[in-house]
């Protein structure tokens, strides 16, 4: 009768808005902004390596056995530390009585005749390899296949989001890499990973050098969010390219900075919806009071949302991709070096 509607209709809400968490889990999965450097892959686990043994454990013993030369790759070290961090805690999982986590590295040469395994087909070339073996429970031959897709997961309900290792293999593929598990029921499981090998850093500055360096370097960028975690990675992006990045966390604090160092910024690009000063009281401010300086806006609304705003060009969707940020910036300090008019600003109301 009309309490079992009710139900269904609670029911169905429920499944709704869990329809649109895993929407956005899975969004963010791919998105992730990668901050890709030149690093060493025998570094990067050595430098893992207190945090890897309090995640894991006393009674599980961790053994490295790394290439003694360095083994260069194109990764961001976060993400590659959280790659390394999930194969460790899963080996934990699998190992509640103690046992042995080994991490290896080596030169995988690729020659495109063989197969490197049966469920991967790798691109010919030079890789470096880190597998991760620990002495657990293993993975059921039937479940092997599945570990890598959102959601499955092995643990008990409530135990595991089952997004890690798809977000595992999404941030391998994204560095142009490869993973895959071999594993024997009770007698443990690998992972191997394998990165393209890159030039070291040395010759990357060489090219960089003969290249030329960015036109816009140097260029000044206030970022305003109140947010932490986004602006950080908006600002080491920006960072990375060789602006100069300046972070406010709200349009107060941001005409605070502007005040401070007489508006001697190319850029400011700012979140929409924030606590304080409206986005369009700070529009109204930089137009009257720092006409020089371009304005951007960003949000993890859509743009339609705002239309009504008045929030003028150019707006950036989030989650922004690294590529699109930096070329949206390079055109729009670009544009700002030509003297056709200012960019469009937020009409005031």
């Amino acid at each position: 009768g009309m309490r079992a509607r009710q139900d269904l209709e609670e029911i169905q809400k429920a499944t709704e808005r869990m329809a649109g968490l895993t929407r956005q889990l899975l969004a963010f999965s791919r998105q992730q902004i990668l901050q890709p450097e030149t690093l060493d892959l025998n570094a990067a686990v050595t430098d893992g390596q207190s945090l890897l043994q309090r995640l894991i454990g006393t009674n599980i013993e961790m053994v490295l056995e790394l290439l003694p030369q360095p083994l260069w790759v194109r990764a961001d070290r976060a993400q590659l530390l959280q790659v390394i961090m999930n194969r460790a805690i899963n080996a934990r999982d699998a190992m509640p009585d103690g046992g042995r986590l080994t991490l290896r590295t080596a030169v995988h040469e690729v020659s495109g005749k063989e197969p490197v395994s049966s469920e991967v087909a790798t691109q010919p070339g030079r890789y470096a390899e880190l597998a991760v073996t620990d002495v657990g429970s293993g993975i059921r031959p039937a479940d092997l296949p599945h570990i890598f897709e959102p959601f499955f997961t092995t643990k008990e309900i409530g135990q595991g989001t089952g997004l890690g290792l798809a977000t595992v293999y999404g941030i391998v593929s994204q560095s142009h890499g490869y993973i895959w598990a071999e594993s024997e029921p009770e007698a443990g499981t690998t992972f191997t990973m394998l990165l393209p090998e890159v030039a070291g850093p040395a010759a990357s500055s060489d090219e960089a050098r003969a290249r030329g360096g960015a036109p816009s370097r140097g260029a000044r960028i206030l970022v305003v969010d109140d947010e932490d975690i986004v602006r950080t990675i908006i600002a080491r992006t920006l960072d990375a390219q060789g602006y100069e990045v300046v972070q406010a966390r709200s349009g107060g604090e941001a005409i605070e900075r502007l005040a401070m160092e007489g508006g001697e910024f190319d850029l400011v690009l700012s979140d929409v919806v924030m606590p304080g000063l409206t986005a369009h009281e700070l529009g109204d401010r930089l137009a009257a009071e720092y006409p020089a300086v371009g304005l951007a806006w960003m949000s993890g609304y859509p743009r339609d949302a705002f239309d009504r705003l008045g929030v003028g060009q150019p707006f950036l969707q989030k989650p922004i991709p690294a590529d699109v940020l930096l070329s949206v910036v390079g055109e729009l300090l670009a544009a700002r070096r030509r003297p056709s008019g200012p960019i469009a600003r937020p009409e005031p109301s």
